[in-house]
């Protein structure tokens, strides 16, 4: 039975070889690569991040009195302007704190008038020597306590009495309530006696702008500052953007999963409140943009070091490409054009048809938008510029080509049985003495170094061939 393994490769190498045949004889009707016009057009660099809808200015309500909340107006969602009463509180704790701070303050400014009556009779008595120095220091400090006393009831009575003021709370500025925290019949505490802070009653906020805090990568955060404008788009209107502009850039980076991170706020106006907190939002910062300028694909940019192979695609000269470019090799730095500095460009060259023919030429380019590039100087409007494939692609098709040529040298056909020599055994005494060794009692010794390539299944190239 005959092995077909061996007919597999000879199979594909004729294939190949068809292949190859073909992409011969396109290569010999010149390069075939697509070309694309060099034309005008805008180019907007801009960096996109996501981010969350914030109040601009949001207010914790608290009120200075404690007691039993009476009366709640305000419901969340509601708009209310400043100096609207919101809740209202028990009024009777906070008004006999106050009568109790104006008695004390009548009894200290009683006190201070003795004090003063002491401290002149006090002067009188040792100016005659009646009294030594020290009882008349005791009468003077006396009279300064008592001064004292009169300051501190002054205070605790307008304390109270701002306390009582406070069991109106009402609106301190022109916004929305997002939050309410109490209701009628709740008792809270004031802020002045509890440590804990008091009771928050609840929390407004000016809608009419709002800011987005947009997590920036670090790469991006470089080419962003205040004033450049902005375009947020939320889930809840898709098709409606929304302009603003950045405020500014949070000088603390943010760390997530290996992940850096800058928080930038953006400042955009609320008018319809539209926006509110806590929405999630996309945003495109607009960094940099050029209009009706000179531009060229991306893609059609190359790099030095990229001559060799693109050189070989178009069937040209590596040495004659590189005599083309002279100098512009120089300034060329290397860099992918994806990664070129976005407002600084760079140095590049590409291959342009003239008279039919390929021609590399050297090109500078401004901003790119990773599409397209500003073109600076190199390229005229109308140039047509060959879209050659990327260099790993080309390489690919390279090795390929060597592949196929490998394969068409390889033998079709199985090894060939070798004419017999003198001294050596052909298959019919290898089987005689197989037969005289057996009736003897011996086993047959046959060298497996003597036996043919085809005998022992060898595949072209040597090795035993998978049992």
């Amino acid at each position: 039975m005959h092995d077909t393994r061996f007919l597999l490769i000879p199979a594909a190498a004729f294939g190949l070889l068809l292949l190859g045949g073909c992409g011969r004889n396109a290569e010999d009707a010149g390069p075939k690569f697509g070309t694309e016009t060099i034309g005008r057009r805008d180019i907007v660099v801009a960096v996109e991040a996501a981010g969350t809808v914030e109040p601009l200015l949001t207010v914790e309500i608290k009120s200075k009195a404690s007691g039993e909340v009476l009366k709640v107006n305000g419901e969340t969602g509601q708009l209310v302007q400043a100096g609207t009463l919101l809740v209202q509180i028990d009024k009777r704790t906070p008004r006999n704190l106050l009568s109790q701070a104006q008695a004390s303050l009548e009894a200290a400014i009683a006190r201070r008038s003795i004090a003063q009556t002491q401290e002149a009779r006090s002067r009188q008595l040792v100016q005659s020597r009646t009294i030594n120095e020290v009882d008349y220091e005791k009468s003077q400090l006396e009279l300064a306590n008592a001064k004292a006393d009169v300051v501190s009831a002054q205070v605790a009575v307008e304390n109270a009495r701002i306390t009582l003021d406070d069991t109106d709370v009402r609106a301190p500025i022109t916004g929305t309530i997002i939050e309410k925290l109490v209701e009628t019949g709740q008792v809270i505490s004031s802020p002045m006696k509890d440590f804990g802070g008091g009771t928050s009653l609840m929390k407004m906020a000016d809608l009419t702008t709002v800011q987005v805090r947009a997590l920036v990568d670090e790469t991006d955060v470089g080419k962003i500052e205040p004033g450049k404008p902005v375009t947020v788009k939320v889930t809840a209107y898709p098709n409606q953007p929304f302009p603003g502009e950045v405020y500014k850039i949070e000088p603390q980076a943010k760390q997530d999963q290996s992940v850096t991170t800058f928080a930038v706020l953006i400042r955009l106006p609320n008018p319809q409140g539209l926006l509110r907190p806590g929405m999630n939002a996309d945003v495109e910062i607009k960094v940099a943009e050029r209009h009706n300028v000179l531009a060229v694909p991306t893609v059609a940019l190359r790099t030095p070091r990229e001559i060799g192979t693109d050189a070989a695609a178009m069937g040209l000269d590596e040495a004659a490409v590189r005599r083309e470019l002279g100098d512009g090799l120089a300034r060329a730095g290397g860099q992918g054009a994806g990664s070129s500095g976005y407002e600084y460009g760079g140095h590049y060259w590409t291959f342009v048809r003239r008279d039919g023919k390929p021609v590399a030429v050297n090109v500078e380019t401004g901003i790119t938008d990773l599409e397209f590039s500003e073109v600076l100087a190199g390229l005229r409007e109308g140039d047509a510029v060959f879209m050659l494939p990327s260099t790993g692609l080309l390489e690919q098709q390279a090795r390929g080509r060597e592949m196929m040529r490998r394969f068409s040298v390889m033998p079709t056909g199985g090894a060939k049985k070798p004419a017999g020599k003198p001294g050596q055994d052909t298959k019919a005494g290898q089987a005689d003495k197989a037969g005289q060794a057996g009736q003897n009692g011996q086993p047959a010794a046959t060298d497996k170094a003597e036996q043919p390539a085809a005998e022992r299944g060898t595949r072209p190239g040597g090795g035993d061939a998978a049992r």
